[in-house]
């Protein structure tokens, strides 16, 4: 993170996990763009993208190949590619009232944010690159996986094409990022 933010790599917009930000800075930022475009008396909407099981859902060669971008090569990327490769879960049921234990057999991981590390909240900060789709009258509000869009037009016919815009991009980025909106949470 030191490096991240020494070398001004992660996105302004994002929020979550960074030192000094919080989620009342998210919000401060979500209000006042929203309360600046009303003072300009633009049309202004908002889009709240929920993702389906984000952390689990991380697709580990995606991750590494987006890692030379941050400028994160050789020892350092080898070294987060070992820490996502050839991992493997099971689970267990122990059951003491039925007297059962039940083990499943061990499976591959291929993808998601190994769980409960200091590591793997930052390594969900591969959606940084995600603004790049949008277009320009859409400003994110990025906290981890957490992802509002502020969208503006000077009439009804233009901010609804950018709405529409918007919303299509980014539903691109996610398929393409391995990520699943969660539809009934996205409004």
């Amino acid at each position: 993170m030191d490096y991240l933010n020494s070398n001004n790599l992660l996105n302004s917009q994002q929020f979550g996990f960074r030192k000094r930000l919080s989620t009342d800075d998210a919000i401060f930022k979500l209000s006042h763009e929203i309360l600046n475009a009303l003072n300009n008396k633009v049309i202004v909407g908002s889009i709240f993208f929920d993702l389906a099981k984000a952390f689990h859902s991380v697709n580990h060669s995606l991750l590494i190949n987006k890692l030379p971008s941050y400028g994160i090569t050789g020892k350092a990327e080898l070294l987060v590619e070992s820490y996502l490769a050839n991992r493997f879960q099971r689970v267990q049921l122990d059951s003491t009232t039925l007297k059962v234990k039940t083990t499943s057999t061990w499976s591959k991981v291929n993808q998601g944010v190994p769980q409960g590390s200091v590591l793997d909240p930052h390594l969900f900060l591969y959606i940084n690159d995600l603004p790049n789709a949008l277009t320009h009258n859409a400003t994110p509000v990025l906290f981890a996986d957490d992802t509002s869009i502020i969208i503006s037009g000077q009439n009804v016919l233009r901010f609804q094409e950018e709405l529409n815009a918007t919303f299509g991009n980014i539903s691109n980025w996610f398929k393409a990022n391995s990520l699943s909106l969660n539809i009934s949470k996205t409004f």
